[in-house]
């Protein structure tokens, strides 16, 4: 430790010569160090970095004098990096902000573009061998170390569609970057970016190495491919660059109820990829009163058991879905023993219901949808006391191609009669059609699809 202490006293007082130089007329830290036999002295240059304010070089010297030659009469110093813990308080870390140090190079070569670098000092085995038989002044360095930096690494993500650079970052080539592809979360339903770049209004798609697309991500991780050049501190593909294909909209798969119930909203697209059986769950209230603009890819399965109420007075449009409107699309799905009530006490008048929806835009969208075992349910204490209303099988307003013959309308409790007509129910508290008939066994008359 006698000798560390000495060395790093010696660094102090060649650095001093940095701050003081021309300063003083006094002996200078050189000629100091030269008095007391430190006159082997070794820089280290920052070569564009920094050690602190102001300071871009700093000097270890060594009074050889202490040091035991080898068999061969020379001297081995191993040497300390400016940030070893062992300079204590005195350590010093070169820093270059946006750059990695790639470390410490005993040779620089001059080029046309600049400098190349050979020789990367390993502090732990190479030793400065120094001749006690030749004389050193302080002043002039046996040996400069120069700090080699390369650019950090660095990903770009591109929207691949309008060739933007969407987003970048960065990280030391010393720390490993593998980043995970984006993948569905079979838990949740939405899809994990990990640290992809997030897209508002869309969902990712693909990624691709090349902005032509013919060259896609297909593993879960993607590896950066930069390398540094150990023997000259090159850096080796520092940037990657990553093309991304997006959908329009927030997609989720969904594999289970609560999967859909979690990410349920008006503007949600849902790709479903099995059979969903909503007995004993609630029907999102979202979709019941809201304006439905989404999609619902229903790959064939099917949505069962689903049973809703209407009691909400301050709404006017309801159903499975309240308003399916512009941009709505249903596809290969099947709507099984689905129920829509309207419930006594519920304002009537002014209204628009349906099983499937209180309004159908004729911009929605309809491919390969069905309802079987479909009942809307009116009870008799439901209030109409005008004809201002609309309620339909499948829906108050609207039209869909979607066969309505499996819908029945049934009403609960007395003085409630229900005739249909073209898909459309009127409400009377007379009796319709056969008086005999009770009104809870009324059976609707055939309907044309809605």
């Amino acid at each position: 430790m006698k000798k560390i202490k000495a060395v790093l006293t010696a660094a102090l007082l060649i650095l001093a010569v940095l701050v003081m130089a021309g300063c003083s007329e006094e002996a200078t830290p050189y000629q100091i160090n030269d008095s007391e036999n430190y006159s082997v002295s070794v820089k280290f240059d920052a070569n564009g970095g920094y050690f602190g304010t102001n300071t871009y070089v700093i000097v270890d010297a060594y009074n050889i004098s202490q040091l035991k030659p080898n068999s061969e009469g020379d001297v081995q110093i191993a040497l300390l990096e400016p940030q070893n813990e062992l300079r204590g308080i005195d350590a010093y870390e070169a820093k270059n902000p946006g750059y990695f140090l790639a470390g410490w190079y005993a040779e620089r070569t001059e080029t046309a573009d600049g400098y190349s670098y050979s020789r990367k000092w390993d502090f732990e085995a190479d030793r400065l061998s120094v001749d006690p038989a030749e004389t050193y002044s302080a002043a002039e360095p046996v040996m400069t170390l120069y700090a080699v930096w390369v650019p950090e690494f660095e990903i770009e993500f591109y929207d691949r569609a309008s060739g933007e650079l969407m987003e970048a970052y960065t990280f030391k080539p010393s720390e490993a970057e593998n980043i995970k592809v984006p993948a569905w979360d079979e838990e949740t339903g939405a899809i994990e970016m990990y640290k992809f770049p997030e897209r508002d209004g869309y969902t990712f798609q693909a990624a691709y190495y090349d902005a032509e697309g013919t060259k896609p991500v297909d593993t879960e991780t993607v590896i950066h491919p930069g390398k540094v050049d150990e023997a000259t501190g090159a850096a080796e593909d520092p940037c990657l660059k990553l093309y991304l294909d997006w959908t329009e909209g927030e997609w989720y798969r969904i594999y289970n109820v609560e999967q859909f119930l979690d990410n349920a909203s008006v503007s949600g697209n849902y790709e479903i990829l099995a059979d969903l059986d909503f007995e004993g769950k609630i029907w999102p209230t979202s979709l019941v009163y809201g304006n439905f603009t989404g999609s619902i890819v229903g790959n064939g399965h099917t949505f069962k058991n689903i049973a809703v109420e209407q009691t909400n007075n301050s709404k006017v449009n309801a159903g499975l879905f309240g308003y399916l409107a512009e941009g709505a699309q249903l596809s290969d799905l099947t709507f099984e023993n689905v129920s829509f009530t309207i419930k006594s006490g519920t304002r009537v008048a002014g209204t628009s219901f349906g099983l499937l929806a209180g309004t159908i835009s004729e911009k929605a969208v309809f491919d390969n949808v069905a309802i079987t075992g479909g009942q809307l349910i009116i009870d008799s204490g439901c209030y109409f006391g005008t004809d201002d209303y609309i309620i339909g099988l499948l829906c108050g307003m609207g039209s869909a191609p979607i066969d309505s013959s499996d819908i029945a309308c049934t009403t609960t409790g007395e003085g409630l009669w229900v005739s249909v007509a073209d898909g459309i129910v009127t409400l009377s508290d007379e009796p319709v059609g056969d008086p005999t008939v009770p009104a809870e066994e009324t059976v609707p008359e055939e309907t044309q699809e809605a």
